[in-house]
């Protein structure tokens, strides 16, 4: 039986329940296992980029990266209607699963991309999901480890143009860890002024409402961060294990809230064997469940 060889980023479109158009790019094996990669507030899919050297990932998975509603290319929705209610971003990553025609994809969340998974979930349920792994990801509303740099936040959605300014710099240059100069620092920085300030109000309007969510969560899990990470602090990690004590969690020493840039070979490497060789879960457990 042949086996298919690696295929270059192509850009689709797929249209979610509220006509919002979600822009996703399909790379690696599509032959190999579905990992979805869930970008960060007011970035994109680009963000990703040092993965997409990886051969531990593109050589064997199939990799689906979505830019999320008013962000990237996705549509700018307009109302705030269209970004407060966590039904819509359930139904954006549903309709590209759909266009992707993949199963049992493993969602990798990171960040903000944690409220869309779990978003996904409280929606759509997740029997469709092989797993999810959260990288510093929102969602358990553990605010004890809400770091210093987490008022950066608020400062991309200011009104002064050049407080946005400054904090985009901050947030790309230190927060994430694109050298200062660089053409990953411009292009990241472009990427996040394709995200209309207002649209990023209305997505921070919304609240952290997932603790029991995430407690019944009976999937694999793992949980990733940086040690120096300044949005979320390594302390989320074990308030996530307090209430899901199977999740495999992963420090990555001097690395910041990105830790997949930081030590993009490393990330690969255990983001293959969490899709490989997931850890345990309440999902075994379940009545008439079959053994993977």
């Amino acid at each position: 039986m042949s086996v298919a060889t690696p295929c270059p980023p192509m850009r689709r479109e797929a249209t979610s329940t509220d006509g919002c158009r979600i822009a996703w790019w399909s790379a690696g094996r599509r032959d190999g296992p579905a990992v979805v990669l869930l970008h960060g507030f007011a970035l994109d899919h680009t963000v990703w980029a040092p993965l997409m050297k990886q051969s531990e990932l593109i050589e064997r998975c199939h990799l689906l990266l979505p830019d999320l509603r008013g962000h990237g290319a996705s549509e700018r929705m307009p109302t705030a209607a269209h970004y407060t209610d966590g039904a819509v971003w359930a139904d954006d990553l549903a309709a590209v699963l759909r266009d992707a025609q993949v199963t049992s994809p493993t969602l990798v969340a990171w960040s903000f991309g944690g409220r869309v998974a779990l978003d996904y979930v409280r929606r759509h349920g997740s029997d469709a999901l092989h797993g999810i792994q959260f990288v510093a990801a929102a969602g358990l509303a553990h605010y004890a480890s809400a770091g210093p740099d987490h008022a950066v936040l608020e400062a991309l959605c200011a009104a002064e143009p050049a407080t946005v300014d400054e904090a985009t710099g901050r947030f790309v240059g230190e927060v994430i860890g694109a050298p200062r100069g660089s053409a990953e620092f411009d292009g990241l920085v472009a990427a996040a002024a394709r995200c209309p300030v207002e649209h990023r109000r209305w997505m921070r309007q919304r609240g952290l409402d997932y603790d029991a969510l995430i407690a019944a969560l009976d999937l694999p899990l793992m949980w990733v961060n940086g040690s120096e990470d300044g949005i979320v602090l390594p302390s989320r990690a074990e308030a996530f294990r307090a209430v899901q004590p199977d999740t495999r969690v992963s420090l990555y020493e001097g690395a910041r809230h990105a830790p997949f840039r930081d030590d993009p070979a490393r990330f690969a490497r255990e983001l293959h064997a969490f899709v490989t060789h997931p850890p345990p879960s309440r999902r075994a457990a379940r009545p008439g469940t079959v053994a993977a």
